[in-house]
């Protein structure tokens, strides 16, 4: 059985919980997975042949188009800078 998609709900306002600090050893761990997960997706793109770069695997993107959207987060993320309140 299909669902609609429903429309998000957020907030209109910041909430104590968007707030919540986020210390110094939060900010090595985030760095660490996301290193981790960097390097295998990095080496399961490798081990793919292009034939397979361009197969989706379901009914959204293929593998190559979301390794070029990837590509651009970080492109977006380098443009937007450093966002920690003590620079």
């Amino acid at each position: 059985m299909a669902h609609e998609p429903r429309a998000a709900r957020w907030p209109l306002s910041t909430t104590p919980a968007d707030l919540a600090p986020f210390t110094d050893q939060d900010l090595d761990e985030a760095r660490s997975r996301l290193t981790r997960l960097s390097r295998i997706w990095a080496g399961r793109l490798t081990a793919l042949t292009p034939d397979q770069l361009d197969r989706s695997p379901g009914a959204g993107w293929t593998f190559r188009q979301i390794a070029f959207h990837l590509a651009e987060s970080a492109y977006y993320a380098d443009a937007v800078g450093d966002l920690s309140a003590d620079r």
